[in-house]
């Protein structure tokens, strides 16, 4: 959940045809730490930065942690390891609670000295609905239709007035499609929002995603709602001393969220693919939805067994005409197949009328060449029956 912070220099008012000569400004120490109660591991990343210049990372620092209220704790001060490449990790650490307060206290290779506090930030209760489900506290699942419902968040926090919304598809290798920060505790979100820059669906129709409500501290607060602006004069909130950054807290609670909504193209349902693919018997559902920007794209919940695998995902895919092509990733929340080099395979068919089977090529996406098997696939259900 940490994010690069972007660092730009305040320029004296000039005229718009005045040449400017930019030079290099001072270098400072950037840090970036957000500390994760609910993770084994915590990591800093530490930085050069300077205005006209790219950020270089600063190894062979001392980087430490002091739990400044150690209860039950018995290394209350922990060095960091360097692992080489500006970052540095500790493992499993002190236990923490809300309203312990962590300090940092780091001195690069120059002298510089970097310190900061973070007070951990508690949830008391999350009252979480999505059309007709509604969760409390993970593990959870919850639902919702697209087209008509809304995802409804009240959050009780302690040590902290600031949460943070996140949903990430389940699916390998993608970034966030929503994300805020808000100091309102009680949020109503649309199922059918549309990202007006990337012209696409929030959320997506046929997709899983981890829907996460965090806790914010103050430091990760200021740090996520503020920025250093050039036109407006509006500055950059820093907590650190020494430097620039964040050392923040946040405690998350992750639910998973099942988004559809009605299928009305004909090659909209569930189809069900059998076979063995890698020598490993194979035999899932794909829930087809068509997306509601594009006539040929589509996702698809993948539900079923790989081998001795269960497979709870959802993959993206593509008609044209009746000839299908889809990939499927082992999502976050699923184990790679059994015997499966890489977890991605290519999926390619022509659709046949409900109720009949064809063939669907699978191709590992790696090795090179890649391997291929076939399965067989039926249309079980769809918007006219099957």
């Amino acid at each position: 959940m940490v994010k690069r912070a972007l660092f730009l220099v305040l320029l004296a008012a000039c005229k718009l045809t005045d040449t400017l000569d930019v030079t290099l400004g001072d270098p400072v120490v950037q840090v970036q730490a957000v500390i994760d109660p609910t993770r084994n591991a915590q990591f800093v990343i530490v930085e050069r930065a300077q205005s006209g210049a790219a950020t270089t990372p600063i190894t062979g620092a001392s980087v430490t942690f002091t739990d400044l209220d150690p209860r039950g704790c018995s290394r209350p001060v922990v060095a960091l390891a360097d692992l080489g490449t500006g970052t540095y990790r500790i493992g499993n650490w002190c236990p923490l609670a809300a309203g312990d307060r962590v300090a940092l206290r780091l001195v690069t290779p120059d002298g510089v000295v970097v310190t900061g506090t973070t007070r951990i930030p508690g949830i008391r209760d999350v009252d979480l609905r999505a059309g007709a489900t509604s969760a409390r506290l993970p593990p959870a699942r919850l639902s919702m239709d697209r087209t008509r419902d809304t995802v409804i968040v009240a959050a009780d926090l302690s040590q902290t007035h600031a949460i943070q919304i996140e949903a990430v598809r389940t699916t390998t290798g993608e970034d966030a499609t929503l994300r805020f920060v808000s100091d309102t505790l009680s949020l109503n979100i649309p199922g059918d929002l549309v990202d007006p820059f990337d012209e696409r669906t929030v959320f997506r129709a046929g997709c899983y995603y981890q829907l996460t409500v965090a806790a914010l501290d103050t430091n990760y607060w200021d740090f996520s709602r503020s920025i250093t602006n050039p036109l407006t004069g509006q500055g950059f909130i820093n907590h650190l001393s020494g430097g620039i950054g964040v050392f923040g807290s946040v405690v998350p609670l992750t639910y998973e969220l099942r988004v559809t909504a009605p299928q009305m193209d004909p090659r909209e349902g569930v189809y069900r693919l059998t076979g063995r693919v890698g020598g490993v018997p194979v035999d899932v559902t794909w829930d087809v939805y068509r997306d509601a920007l594009s006539a040929t794209r589509i996702r698809a919940f993948v539900d079923g067994h790989w081998g001795s695998d269960s497979v709870r995902t959802s993959a993206n895919g593509s008609f044209t005409g009746d000839l299908f092509r889809g990939t499927i990733f082992s999502g976050a929340t699923t184990p790679a197949p059994s015997g499966a080099p890489s977890p991605a395979y290519t999926l390619i068919g022509t659709r046949a009328a409900p109720g009949t089977a064809f063939p669907v090529a699978v191709r590992l996406a790696m090795p090179t060449p890649p391997a291929a098997d076939t399965v067989m696939a039926v249309q079980v259900t769809g918007p006219a029956g099957p």
